[in-house]
């Protein structure tokens, strides 16, 4: 199997993002708080069922679309599917590494505010490749290829 462009993955990955970017706006008001991951930092120790969530239907879209990539989750230690992956780091040049953090501003979404985004990146071992970024509470979501510039669309959640 060939090896997937930073383009045909996000292609692949942003129809499916913009659903998960409506299901955490669709829970938000009844989100269950996960218990806190070990940090004295209370911005990165908050984990929430949709951090699972996202990061599960990412993990399986991945496996299943593109099952050679590598993929780095932030939450890979509570995953069932990391030992699935070819492998969690960086590599050689043109070996990408998805990473993904399903909630990012994960305190701010569990106290209700809009100011959370879903964000995936493409890395290569020379720097990013591509970037995508949903803000579900706003409707948008931006992403970037390297060397193209950003682009940017409407989310179902507006």
């Amino acid at each position: 199997m060939a090896t997937p462009t930073p383009r045909q993955i996000l292609q692949a990955l942003l129809p499916h993002l913009r659903v998960a970017a409506a299901y955490a706006q669709e829970i938000q008001s009844c989100i269950a708080a996960q218990p806190e991951k070990d940090s004295d930092n209370i911005f990165v120790s908050a984990l929430t069922d949709a951090d699972l969530s996202i990061q599960t239907f990412v993990e399986v879209l991945l496996l299943g679309l593109f099952p050679t990539v590598r993929f780095h989750g932030e939450e890979h230690e509570k995953s069932h599917n990391t030992k699935y992956f070819r492998a969690l780091d960086l590599g050689p040049q043109d070996d990408y590494l998805v990473t993904l953090d399903p909630i990012d501003g994960t305190r701010f979404y569990l106290d209700g505010h809009a100011n959370y985004q879903i964000i995936l990146n493409v890395l290569n071992a020379d720097g990013f490749e591509a970037a995508l970024v949903i803000r579900p509470a706003y409707g948008r979501y931006f992403y970037a290829l390297r060397g193209e510039g950003l682009f940017q669309g409407r989310s179902p959640t507006a």
